[in-house]
């Protein structure tokens, strides 16, 4: 059996993506969610729909480097092995403000660096030709343009509320991948990692819903961004499941299982250097 750990897993795109790969009882999948209630909740529905008794759920934070941590620690007390592990769970920068109790912008700690530190705390635990996808968003490259990098520093301690500060978190998630699959094949290791844009999608909490009007206005005003969660949660799940994704690395899935190019900005190695060597200082490794 196999062991799938996914982040944000008790509603849209991470309980789709759960639900799908459920379908195979040949894996067990594990939601990682803060609100354990609501982990329960979706653990019953996932199971009751697919008939896969091997679902259950651990509480986490990854706003929280502690909670990351604890998680961690009961992973590899267990000792499974971990297959894949999808780093869904994030916040919009609309109504998120401040600073966690470690002291980092939330949205940066919450969508990058706590996936930062979980992943370098299972890739020991990881199986031999595990699986790793990010979930970014094509909001990495905003409408109109205008991103520029401006230094982790910046990012994670914000002199100020910057209006970029989800965009930021998004494409750190990208420069994550490049420089993790760069890392792991120098090292000779088998596991990949890779990077998925789900898109805009209009029927999901994250995107504060809005019923079919609100569907309709993002087609028609964005359809180079719109994303529809039957079908970016079943890519996802095939990235993460489907034997001919095992060796592909260090690329950018754009709502589908069609790779895409990201930003010219996501490409910079000296800002993934950068990056990489201020989340190790982060997290104390």
């Amino acid at each position: 059996m196999k062991t799938i750990i996914i982040t944000g897993a008790n509603s849209g795109l991470g309980f789709e993506t759960a639900k799908k790969v459920a379908k195979n009882k040949d894996y067990k999948v594990i939601l990682a969610c803060r609100n354990m209630e609501k982990a329960e909740q979706a653990k019953e529905k996932i199971t009751r729909e697919t008939g896969n008794d091997n679902i259950t759920t651990m509480q986490l934070d990854t706003s929280s480097l502690a909670s990351v941590r604890n998680f961690s620690e009961k992973i590899a007390a267990s000792g499974e092995k971990v297959d894949a592990l999808v780093n869904n769970a994030g916040i919009t920068a609309m109504g998120n403000s401040g600073m966690t109790e470690e002291g980092f912008e939330l949205v940066f700690a919450t969508n990058y660096l706590g996936h930062f530190l979980l992943i370098q705390s299972l890739l020991p635990h990881m199986a031999e030709d595990g699986r790793i996808v990010n979930v970014s968003s094509d909001m990495h490259n905003p409408p109109g343009g205008g991103m520029a990098w401006p230094g982790v520093e910046t990012i994670a301690h914000p002199a100020e509320d910057d209006r970029k500060k989800y965009s930021y978190s998004k494409l750190c998630m990208i420069y994550l991948t490049h420089e993790l699959s760069r890392r792991l094949q120098e090292e000779g290791r088998h596991v990949i990692v890779n990077s998925f844009n789900p898109g805009f999608m209009a029927d999901t909490n994250f995107s504060k819903g809005g019923g079919k009007a609100r569907e309709l206005m993002v087609k028609t005003t964005m359809p180079d961004r719109y994303g529809k969660l039957e079908t970016s949660s079943d890519a996802l799940a095939q990235l993460v499941t489907e034997e001919k994704f095992g060796t592909v690395s260090g690329e950018y899935f754009d709502r589908s299982t069609n790779t895409a190019r990201s930003s010219e900005l996501s490409y910079n190695d000296e800002n993934a250097a950068e990056l990489w060597k201020k989340s190790m200082e982060y997290c104390a490794l």
